[in-house]
């Protein structure tokens, strides 16, 4: 499916980049923090991409004028990233520190899409209209 609009496409790369740093995260993670932080690091890479994504469907239907059911499903959003992130604890999937170091990526991601996104923007002087000379200063009037 291509993007249709400027921000489909920053999504899909900050999307993209975010994925990029949760697997570039994820194989460093043994180095840093032993083999029983890789599985985390991964985890939390996949919930800050899915937390991006499903936060760019919310917003873009709230701008289209869905109104209050996305503002709804956006609280649901965030009880249910909690409510993740709290059962992955308590079953002892992984630990804090690496879940945060995996969630890490979203804005590692979002960063570097920006960057990868930046282009040039050629300055121009706004053009001044009306009356406005040399002679215009308080000795003029």
């Amino acid at each position: 499916m291509t993007p249709k609009t400027d921000e489909e496409r920053g999504l899909r790369a900050a999307l993209w980049a975010i994925a990029l740093c949760g697997a570039a995260l994820t194989l460093a993670s043994p180095f840093v923090l032993g083999r029983e932080g890789v599985a985390g690091v991964a985890l939390g890479s996949v919930i800050a991409a899915f937390n991006l994504w499903s936060l760019g469907r919310i917003v873009r239907a709230f701008m289209n004028g869905a109104g209050l059911p996305w503002v709804l499903l956006a609280a649901l959003k965030l009880v249910g990233l909690l409510a993740v992130v709290a059962v992955v604890l308590k079953l002892g999937i992984t630990t804090v520190i690496p879940l945060a170091v995996g969630y890490g990526a979203l804005p590692l991601g979002i960063v570097f899409a920006q960057l990868g996104a930046a282009r040039p923007r050629v300055a121009t002087a706004p053009q001044i209209q009306g009356g406005i000379t040399d002679d215009s200063g308080p000795e003029g009037r």
